[in-house]
């Protein structure tokens, strides 16, 4: 069946903005355009705004570890709340072209179907209970409260059956099993590209155990059990460990020989200070607790990264060294065997659980919508060309980018880029003549 056509254009009075990508970098984008009087559609293609940094959980131990994952809720949540911010989720840029001064571009995007209305439903949970395929999820829960998602390729209607029950339950009519397929078609007076980034897979290097060993996870995991249950466990057993190891720069500063976009011999800037932070939570939920932290060195990323760092070493064991072997101990422990530098010798350990600090790749999609906007790439494959201004250029009128789609950082960094972003924007479309601009 066609998609079905929906036409937003701007209005006369008002300037109106696409942002792609629903993340920490596009919200805050969206957000300060909003509170400056601009009217902005995010396009999201994930069935919920808030990307990486709205699955990941508070850090804070005895104070707080300033991780900002709570700031970007915040974020995501007045997003949401916006009157003038329209959200498209479940969406994809289908086509990007020049219009002229009067309304530079015109965009097409096409959405999937998500038959659940957001604006509608109140999280109450009856649809959880009434599915008999557990096809419905709550994902984001310190974003979206309760409010549950569907996988429709695991209904039994995608498998040709009759099933209804989750539309049936629901209280207020929010499940709309008849939704079909949009395509909006939207005039642009600038637009921000923020698609974020993807995490390393370190299974396709079979020399960190994942996949293959019980206690090895990854730091996005270990921060998805802070959201879920507060607390960091062996996923064999549920067990509080108590010899703990990060492993750092799994997936970056990696050189071969014959080196590609996709091979990250870069830093991915966010590691170290998040495994610290994570290290910190764990020594201050356990006395017991041991956490070893194997790195090449440690990289000063972010305000304030040396006290933070003093303020928690005296409890770690550093070791300067990368494991190049990771495989199953006895009782469902991790063996680690690595060169200690300081010694010149190979040795090994064994640890409860391993968490991996895997790094910062491009989004999936990344050359394509490089291609569809005419905007380039550098060498590692993120978006943009690096200037001396700290905004990478995209080489293309009133076209801008944020966020981890240019390079590898962190939710403050992300937020401040955004910010400086929102100010180009509104000046280069003109819209601080208006006297609605530095509002919040």
């Amino acid at each position: 069946m066609a998609p079905q056509r929906l036409t937003i254009m701007s209005g006369s009075s008002s300037k109106r903005v696409l942002v792609l990508g629903g993340g920490v970098a596009g919200s805050t984008v969206a957000d300060r355009l909003a509170c400056a009087g601009v009217d902005v559609t995010l396009v999201e293609n994930q069935p919920l705004i808030g990307g990486h940094a709205g699955a990941m959980g508070c850090k804070a131990a005895e104070v707080c570890l300033r991780c900002n994952v709570c700031v970007a809720v915040d974020i995501f949540k007045s997003v949401l709340q916006s009157s003038r911010v329209q959200v498209i989720t479940r969406a994809h840029l289908a086509a990007f072209e020049s219009r002229g001064l009067a309304s530079p571009y015109r965009a097409v995007v096409t959405t999937k179907p998500g038959f659940i209305k957001m604006e509608r439903c109140t999280g109450c949970g009856v649809c959880l209970k009434a599915c008999p395929q557990g096809c419905l999820r709550v994902l984001l829960p310190a974003v979206y409260g309760g409010k549950p998602v569907m996988d429709a390729d695991a209904c039994l209607r995608s498998k040709g059956k009759s099933c209804a029950l989750c539309a049936k339950a629901c209280p207020v009519n929010a499940i709309d099993l008849d939704e079909k397929p949009h395509q909006h078609t939207l005039e642009a007076d600038a637009l921000v590209v923020a698609v974020g980034y993807q995490p390393f897979d370190p299974a396709i290097d079979a020399s960190f155990g994942y996949g293959s060993v019980a206690n090895v996870i990854t730091g996005l995991e270990a921060e998805r059990q802070l959201v879920q249950q507060r607390r960091i466990t062996r996923p064999s057993d549920g067990a509080a460990p108590r010899r703990i190891a990060f492993i750092q720069c799994v997936g970056s500063r990696s050189e071969h020989a014959h080196r590609r976009p996709e091979d990250m011999d870069y830093c991915s800037a966010v590691c170290c200070a998040y495994a610290l932070r994570m290290a910190r939570r764990l020594l201050h939920e356990s006395e017991d607790a041991a956490v070893t932290v194997f790195y090449m060195d440690l990289q000063n990323f972010g305000k304030d990264f040396n006290a933070f760092l003093n303020a928690v070493k005296p409890r770690l064991t550093l070791i300067r060294a990368r494991p190049y072997e990771v495989t199953a101990g006895p009782q469902d422990t991790v063996s680690v065997r690595y060169e200690d530098q300081a010694q010149g010798a190979v040795t090994g350990a064994v640890f409860d659980l391993v968490v991996l600090a895997i790094g910062i790749r491009p989004a999936p999609d990344t050359l394509a919508l490089a291609e569809r906007l005419r905007i380039p790439v550098d060498e590692q494959g993120f978006l943009g060309v690096k200037g001396a201004t700290g905004l990478a250029e995209s080489q293309r009128p009133r076209v801008f980018l944020a966020g981890a789609c240019e390079a590898p950082k962190d939710i403050a960094s992300s937020i401040s880029q955004a910010e400086s972003v929102c100010a180009a924007v509104l000046g280069e479309c003109g819209i601080f003549d208006d006297g609605q601009a530095a509002r919040r």
